[in-house]
């Protein structure tokens, strides 16, 4: 009977160690946060991490729910991603990863800096380096707020510009030097603009490359038709067999069709 009691007591009184153990830690001070080190930091300010912690986030590290905080550094705009290690008693340590400018966007007569997920880092400043990627133009918003209204939709607009320059890329390294700028507000018609030309070059939403072999293989041509006729508004390279120029005064010629 003693014996039975024991085991009764023993087992009773398990539950409410355990519970001791958990309230010490939760409400001890010795598990008060002490010190946050950030590391990977260029754009992002660490003390700017370290306030979001301290002041969002219970004081104890025990009670710190990673999974929110680590959902919470990454709503800063130059944070991707972090990883985050608890260092007991009271130290916490956070990894950085930033995002990386990649896209210079037009908004509002003002360039912008994007990452390839069009995420807006940024104004654009001689201290990101140079950029040397065309200027992306057709995005939803006048700033940077209203602008992430449509985040899932510019995005999806910039994810197309840069596939339509990957595969133009892939024809070689060198040839997207020739452009200079990215029309991407109608996602099934992109446009460009080549370096020293005011011509907008129509280019559908498929058959990249080819459309731009095209073009460079005709540029003496159009040059020729260019001089002959003063300007030419735009270039359409999405019809099969043929390249149309659209001048931009219409009284002075009709569409010009060039087969090829």
């Amino acid at each position: 009977m003693l014996k039975t009691l024991g085991k009764v007591g023993l087992f009773l009184l398990i539950p409410v160690l355990l519970f001791s153990i958990c309230n010490y830690a939760y409400t001890s001070g010795i598990f008060n946060l002490r010190d946050v080190t950030v590391h990977g930091c260029k754009e992002v300010n660490p003390a700017q991490v370290e306030e979001i912690i301290r002041q969002e986030f219970p004081q104890n590290i025990l009670r710190i729910d990673l999974r929110e905080l680590k959902k919470r550094l990454e709503k800063v705009t130059w944070i991707k991603h972090v990883e985050i290690r608890r260092i007991l008693p009271s130290d916490m340590i956070i990894d950085v990863q930033e995002r990386i400018p990649s896209v210079i966007l037009e908004m509002n007569n003002e360039l912008m800096i994007a990452d390839t997920e069009g995420i807006v880092l940024d104004r654009y400043a001689p201290r990101f380096g140079k950029l040397d990627v065309p200027v992306f133009r057709g995005i939803m918003g006048e700033d940077v707020e209203t602008y992430q209204l449509y985040q899932d939709e510019n995005t999806a607009r910039i994810n197309q510009g840069l596939v339509m320059l990957k595969e133009i890329e892939s024809g070689s390294p060198g040839y997207t030097k020739y452009i200079s700028e990215v029309d991407i507000s109608d996602r099934k018609n992109l446009k460009i603009m080549l370096v020293d030309d005011t011509a907008e070059v129509q280019m559908g939403e498929k058959d990249y490359l080819n459309r731009f072999l095209v073009l460079m293989k005709y540029r003496d041509q159009y040059r020729e038709l260019k001089n002959q006729n003063n300007d030419i508004a735009s270039i359409d390279m999405r019809f099969e067999g043929q390249i149309v120029y659209q001048p931009s005064h219409k009284s002075a010629i009709n569409n010009s069709k060039v087969n090829r």
